[in-house]
């Protein structure tokens, strides 16, 4: 025979709720790997490379790498003071971002981590 179980001390069946920013749409997952596109808030292109995205839509930062032309980035990120930058994926979303660090990988190649100023939507 098996042993009741006390009700108070089971696990209740019901999943977690996790809340979403934006109540009654559901949270749009970010591909891990992407291709993208940063450029300037004025629209001038900076380079193009693979974007490494972590977090969600709402709330997300990325390391891009593999770029076409890292020099220029480089240079506006050092010479040009520039911190603040657009971000286009090819799926169509794009948003803000801070230039938050560079780093250059023995081996590799320059690497540039960003931080989301805004939620990344389609445009």
């Amino acid at each position: 025979m098996i042993p009741a179980r006390d009700a108070s001390s089971s696990m209740s069946a019901r999943p977690a709720v996790v809340p979403s920013a934006h109540r009654g749409t559901p949270a749009v997952p970010l591909p891990a790997v992407a291709l993208a596109e940063l450029t300037t808030l004025s629209g001038a292109e900076l380079a193009r490379g693979v974007c490494e995205l972590r977090g969600s839509a709402d709330a997300w930062a990325a390391t891009l790498r593999r770029l076409d032309r890292p020099g220029v980035v480089a240079n506006a990120y050092f010479a040009r003071g520039v911190r603040e930058v657009l971000l286009r994926l090819a799926d169509g979303r794009a948003a803000r971002a801070h230039l938050a660090n560079t780093a250059f990988v023995e081996g590799t190649d320059r690497v540039f981590e960003l931080r989301g100023l805004e939620p990344l939507a389609r445009s």
